[in-house]
């Protein structure tokens, strides 16, 4: 029976039914629910209704046949029903958006409010704050609360939904309260989504549980189990901590029916499951490879040694690979956190910065590890390979579920590769939505999301097409622009506590304080008034402090809310042209409204819808548009530099003039905006030296130089010449090669050898004249230096004709014929013309110039570059 096949079955012939909830006054048993009803959703995520068909949970369908589970990641975040006040507004009775990610100001709560404490901790912070969550539902648990603890679980995995760590303290609570049937609800909505060994192996504890093999007469619930197994193998049976699982799923075959090595069908049968399971087993690289390859090696040459060498040698090289993949791995995930628990980046600079980056290289140095493919799989089988890397993202994505980067990285590899999930699905829309609902303040995602979207639908005709591929792309910037907006109200929020928690302080410190009184003329008494001013200043400097705080985070968030804006005016200008604000087909002036309505916008907004209409459709708006922008931003300088461009784009020099002589006396009339003025002095110089009255330059360069005399005049008066790549005024040409090319004397590591004192060796046979012994032997050498350089070389003497006392009576005659010693020659056993050619060679010490040193020389050989050399 096929899995499918098990599935579909009708419940009278499934094995018992659960048992009773002990929760549940009702005694009506609760109905089986299977994972293939998992995208069967109640509204928010993949609930079973009670009064569903009965089911059972234990037989699982196939990966193929399981669609992916929701469990609210994809939920839209709720969008402000009012616009922020703009910059211009902020005087003047601002409207207040309500977001999803609105603050909620800090109440004031009992000690002993412990639930209402944590709760006010969780609406501040939701994704910051994780403590406060694990906390919460600790407190309820421990009261026994397991209603209000769900109901915190529920409220937990809409912000981390592949908390896998907590799936499996959720089901857990649930098991030991015997909640069978919320407990296959909790495998419904995270399996799918989750691939997390301990996940998984949950599960499967869960169905062995429940199909008691020891009383199982029909085998049925022995085929539940099995097909549990080859489920969760299918899922997670690539991770490197899933070698238990192997391991058990190897000991679930040898504990079935039949024996090993028997002759029986159900023999071989079980044999045949055993191998399979076994060459499946070792070619994934986890901790238990080894281990499960000798028992392999042992099953097969215990059947038969022959049959047994031939397997072993075809799983062999795949085996070497997983071994030697699963060290790597070890290697370099010593320092890897797999943890599914998330935390927001910290700040650059801030605690635990350093510790995060380094965690992000370890998952993407994994990630390269992998697409390097060093299992060798690509070619041969490139579905397992694709899925490989997948089941890396998704790991990757648990730990570092707020990095915007990896889930970007996953959504292009997919979309590259055309991987689709088990639904059928794109796998990268899929990565694209989760992480966009992890970090809706992203633009990055944003923007590919946006591009995605526009992408699907360029082909889309007929009526409403215009209309509707708008609507869909403008739905993922509000989403981004929501998010922002509602940080800027939080950032506000933060700021107005801060401060009044600051003024609050002060007040208690004040009425604390004793009240301290200084004499004056020995008969009057006055409070202290400096130490009170000096409380004053400091809790002003307290205030400035968090003002200019504040005001950072602010400015940052402008610029991201610009860059959405301007990011989603192109967009809709590529797919609906300019439009007309206020109908169905707004175009970018619609955005371009929109966004000045929300406010909270740079003067970028205005440059860039001023250039859209002036190069897109050389629309004369585009001037009216600078000309209110620079009413909006008298102090910008980068806006009055576009200003400029464009007037001088358009040749309105006149206008041009005026507008840099009024935007750079209102900066240089301040110090602390002098600098702002001096690209619009740059620019407009290179503008006067090109094409302007050298009287002008000169006048220029003058007001120049009293605005900031340290600046040298010879850079300003060369930039008058000079081009983006080439400065004329510094070249200097050659004028004469022989003095001013002469090429550098190149030092090379010297390679000679100190010459020594007195060299008595050469290269050559020398007649050896012995002093007067009745040795045979060479005589000692008077030179006792260590130098081996300057011993005389030593050649193999032949055998001696005459051996014995003949030899030695025949030497002793030659020696003492006529009382003199003749010169003893050893022969020699090198070639004859060898031999003629170290007679003719002259001696060393005839050489008195240079000598090299063969140690040297092969040094300076092998630092040679040969691929510099031109033939």
């Amino acid at each position: 029976m096929n899995v499918a096949q098990a599935a579909s079955q009708p419940a009278q012939q499934q094995t018992s039914s659960l048992p009773q909830n002990s929760d549940n006054a009702s005694t009506t048993p609760l109905p089986d629910v299977t994972i293939n009803n998992a995208a069967q959703d109640q509204g928010v995520t993949g609930v079973i209704s009670p009064t569903s068909a009965s089911l059972q949970v234990p037989a699982p369908p196939p990966a193929a046949a399981v669609p992916s589970i929701d469990t609210g990641v994809n939920a839209p975040i709720a969008k402000p029903s009012q616009p922020l006040p703009s910059p211009s507004q902020a005087n003047g009775p601002a409207a207040t958006p309500t977001s999803a990610v609105a603050t909620v100001l800090v109440k004031a709560r009992l000690p002993n409010d412990r639930v209402g404490i944590l709760e006010d901790r969780i609406a501040e912070d939701p994704r910051g704050d994780m403590e406060a969550w694990l906390e919460l539902i600790s407190e309820h648990r421990k009261r026994n609360k397991l209603s209000e603890a769900r109901a915190v679980y529920d409220r937990f995995f809409e912000v981390f939904p592949h908390a896998a760590e907590q799936w499996v303290a959720y089901a857990k609570m649930e098991s030991d309260a015997d909640a069978f049937y919320q407990l296959e609800q909790i495998f419904q909505r995270s399996l799918m989504s989750v691939p997390h060994v301990k996940l998984w192996s949950t599960y499967l504890d869960y169905v062995r549980r429940r199909n008691n093999l020891t009383t199982d007469t029909s085998g049925n619930a022995r085929q539940i189990v099995s097909q549990a197994f080859e489920f969760v193998l299918q899922n997670v049976g690539i991770d490197r901590d899933s070698g238990h699982i192997w391991q058990d799923y190897i000991d679930f075959i040898k504990s079935g029916p039949g024996t090993v090595g028997g002759t029986s069908w159900q023999d071989q049968q079980k044999m045949d499951q055993l191998r399979k399971a076994y060459q499946r087993a070792v070619v994934v690289p986890t901790h238990a490879t080894n281990t499960i390859w000798n028992e392999y090696s042992k099953f097969e040459m215990d059947l038969n040694k022959n049959t047994g060498r031939k397997f072993l040698q075809e799983k062999s090289p795949a085996f070497v690979t997983a071994r030697s993949s699963a060290v790597a791995m070890a290697n370099f995930t010593r320092e890897l956190q797999r943890t599914t628990l998330p935390k927001l980046p910290p700040a650059h600079g801030f605690d635990g910065d350093v510790e995060y980056m380094r965690q992000v290289e370890l998952w993407k140095h994994w990630i390269n590890w992998e697409k390097d493919d060093p299992l060798v799989i690509r070619e041969e089988d490139p579905a397992a390979y694709k899925n490989r890397l997948v089941y890396v993202y998704k790991h990757a994505l648990m730990a570092l579920r707020f990095w915007p980067e990896i889930w970007f990285d996953a959504a292009e590899f997919c979309f590259e590769n055309d991987i689709k999930d088990a639904s059928g699905k794109e796998q990268s829309k899929v990565f694209l939505e989760q992480g966009v609902t992890a970090n809706p303040e992203s633009l990055l995602l944003a923007f590919k999301q946006a591009d995605s979207v526009e992408i699907a639908m360029a082909n889309e005709s007929g009526d409403g097409a215009l209309k509707r591929r708008g609507d869909a792309v403008r739905e993922v910037y509000n989403k981004a622009l929501d998010a922002l907006y509602g940080l800027v109200k939080k950032t506000d929020a933060r700021k107005s506590q801060a401060i009044a928690r600051a003024k609050e302080q002060a007040e208690w410190e004040a009425e604390d304080a004793p009240e301290v009184m200084q004499v004056e003329d020995d008969d009057e008494y006055q409070p202290n008034g400096d130490a009170s001013k000096k409380k004053e200043e400091a809790l002003q400097r307290q205030i400035d402090a968090i003002q200019k705080g504040a005001k950072a985070e602010t400015d940052l968030l402008k610029k991201l809310i610009t860059s959405a804006w301007v990011g989603l005016m192109r967009a809709m200008r590529r797919i609906q042209g300019k439009g007309k604000i206020g109908e169905d087909i707004g175009g970018s002036r619609q955005v371009f409204a929109d966004a000045r309505k929300r406010g909270w916008i740079t003067s970028e907004v205005y440059v860039a819808s001023a250039l859209m209409e002036y190069h897109s459709y050389k629309d004369p708006a585009a001037t009216r548009i600078l000309e209110k922008g620079v009413r909006l931003y008298p102090e910008d300088e980068y806006f009055a530099l576009e200003y400029l461009k464009h007037l001088i784009a358009i040749n309105d020099v006149t206008n041009a003039r005026a507008v840099f002589e009024t935007t750079v006396s209102r900066l240089a009339s301040k110090p602390e905006t002098l600098d702002k003025a001096k690209p619009l002095y740059a620019y407009f110089h290179e503008y006067e030296s090109q094409y302007g009255e050298l009287s002008q330059v000169i006048k220029l360069e003058k007001r120049m130089a009293d605005l900031w005399p340290s600046e040298p005049q010879i850079q300003l008066f060369a930039h008058r010449f000079s081009a983006p790549s080439f400065d004329p005024t510094s070249a200097r040409p050659i004028i004469s090669p022989a003095t001013q090319a002469k090429p550098k004397a190149f030092a090379m590591p010297s390679i000679e050898t100190t010459k020594p004192a007195s060299i008595t060796n050469s290269p050559r046979q020398a007649l050896a004249h012995f002093a007067a012994t009745s040795s045979p032997k060479r005589p000692f050498p008077h030179d006792e230096s260590d130098n081996e350089m300057q011993r005389p070389r030593k050649f193999a003497r032949e055998e001696s004709p005459l051996k014995g006392a003949a030899g030695r009576r025949l030497d002793a005659s030659r020696r003492n014929k006529d009382g003199n010693i003749t010169p003893m020659v050893a022969q020699p056993t090198l070639p004859r013309d060898i031999m003629f050619l170290l007679r003719i060679i002259p001696g060393a010490d005839k050489y008195d110039v240079l000598k090299f040193s063969p140690e040297r020389m092969v040094e300076l050989i092998r630092s040679l570059d040969l691929s510099r050399v031109q033939v």
